[in-house]
């Protein structure tokens, strides 16, 4: 069974290093561009993983 405050850490922490990755993705060098879209992808897909899982623990019962 996760815990749920740790689940909530880990969505705060994956989707700030999404936000941070996009802000800085002008920067990024053109050949670099299509390794940091995959890395943000792979991110965002935990993100919807872990938000499933707080979903679910959220609706058990007490």
């Amino acid at each position: 069974m996760p815990d749920i405050g740790k689940l909530r850490h880990n969505i705060k922490s994956k989707t700030t290093s999404l936000k941070e990755a996009a802000e800085l993705m002008h920067k990024c060098p053109d050949e670099k561009i299509r390794a940091r879209i995959a890395l943000m992808r792979e991110t965002a897909q935990d993100v919807v993983r872990l938000l499933t899982e707080l979903e679910a623990e959220l609706q058990k019962p007490g």
